[in-house]
């Protein structure tokens, strides 16, 4: 087994090294953009694609002189996040030098937004059984179905053909304070390899979104389509003497391999396999101390989205709910309240796991993070205030022994009048 560099040596690798001399990375567009004084939007999630791209980013901004704020930018979805998250972007930016935008949904966190459309779905179902109703005694027929087994008429969750997670949550809180600069380049961390729909976006394009209308890309183009859009839009935009807003979403890392995203943050996909052998066998705090990107590739997860993500993979899901037991156990809850599965044909509540083992081996890694400076310890004055204008039902999941019982509640086959109760 190879040594695992220190933790001096990681924390180095935050001087961020200028880009080589000659370096194409930039489309002629976005430099054209930038040159003129585009203020940097870098959108960071805690992800390893981010994280590279903040680094990349820093560098390059300071190498080509731009005039323009650099700054970051995150969209923090409440406890569906894994812990340390926001942490961990602080502590990027702190070493990197850049100024962090944190940015939050105004009425809630992503949980409190699927329970917010469930209870409008809920709301619609029982107009239409009202109406059939109403119908069914002037017919004096037997339309009147028997009560479904489901609440709404449609899951409630997002999911790959409804986004809304990601459009509102993120893209139009991000948009709402980007819409302050009068020229913005907005650089996000996908990458092609991820999937293929990925691979078909374009490297830029317009952000129609918060773009000034006669500026706006025309629906149903292809990636290339996109790109020379907005090349023209820069062109008219400077011929109107800077008319309105001009913003650009800049996919800096499109193309970028895997082994040249860890490389770039000091480490390989070696190095992350070897953590993660001392983490499954234990040794959480040489697995942890010094690793460079979000602890949660370490403790096997392949991306860092949210802690339980509709769009993840079986193994991810596993791992979420694993380490975000009340996490898990508050969307089982509500899976087996509504009767729509958290992803189609698959159940949260189903997931086999060990609650009063897991407790355990939480409380054990919690005091490492702690430790190691990855998570923040609650002050106690902010519990107080938390614990006044939280749900009795959401408090009670911090209890293990609230948290044991639920679980078995989420674990059995009966759910029978839980609802109306929680």
């Amino acid at each position: 087994m190879k040594a695992i560099a220190p933790r001096n040596q990681q924390l180095s690798l935050f001087s961020p090294a200028a880009p080589a001399q000659g370096d194409t990375s930039v489309p002629a567009a976005v430099q054209q953009a930038l040159d003129l004084g585009a203020a940097m939007a870098v959108s960071v999630s805690g992800g390893k694609d981010s994280d590279a791209m903040l680094r990349h980013l820093t560098a390059l901004h300071q190498s080509q002189g731009w005039t323009g704020q650099l700054f970051a930018i995150t969209a923090d979805l409440g406890r569906i996040e894994w812990p340390g998250t926001l942490e961990h972007i602080q502590s990027i930016c702190a070493k990197l030098g850049v100024t962090l935008v944190t940015v939050r949904r105004q009425k809630g966190s992503m949980i409190d937004r699927w329970d917010e459309r469930r209870q409008v779905l809920i709301s619609q179902q029982e107009a239409e059984e009202g109406a059939i109703a109403r119908c069914k005694e002037d017919s004096n027929s037997d339309l009147l179905a028997i009560a479904p087994l489901q609440e709404g008429n449609k899951p409630f969750w997002s999911s790959s053909t409804a986004r809304y997670c990601t459009k509102e949550m993120k893209t139009a809180e991000v948009d709402r304070y980007l819409r302050r600069f009068n020229a913005v380049v907005c650089a996000v961390g996908i990458r092609a390899e991820e999937s293929s729909s990925r691979a078909k976006k374009p490297h830029f394009q317009v952000r129609n979104d918060i773009t000034t209308t006669a500026l706006k890309a025309s629906k149903g183009l292809n990636a290339e389509q996109h790109e020379e859009w907005a090349t023209t839009a820069i062109a008219r935009w400077i011929e109107s003497n800077f008319k309105g807003r001009l913003a650009l979403t800049w996919n800096a890392v499109l193309d970028w391999p895997i082994e040249k995203v860890w490389e770039s943050l000091g480490t390989s996909v070696e190095a992350l396999e070897q953590r993660r052998t001392l983490y499954q066998s234990g040794s959480l705090t040489a697995a942890l101390r010094g690793w460079p990107a979000h602890w949660a590739y370490v403790s096997g997860n392949s991306r860092l989205s949210c802690s339980m993500c509709v769009l993840a993979s079986a193994y991810d899901i596993q791992n979420g709910a694993k380490h975000n037991a009340r996490t898990w156990i508050e969307l089982a809850l509500m899976e087996k309240q509504s009767g729509w599965s958290f992803q189609q044909g698959k159940w949260l509540s189903t997931l086999d796991i060990e609650v009063s083992k897991q407790i355990q081996a939480s409380e054990r890694l919690a005091k490492v993070l702690c430790e190691l400076g990855l998570v923040k310890q609650w002050n106690l004055l902010f519990t107080i205030a938390l614990l006044r204008t939280t749900p009795l039902a959401v408090s009670m999941l911090w209890q293990n022994q609230a948290l044991e019982a639920i679980a078995a509640i989420v674990n059995s086959k009966r759910v029978c009048g839980f609802k109306k109760h929680l």
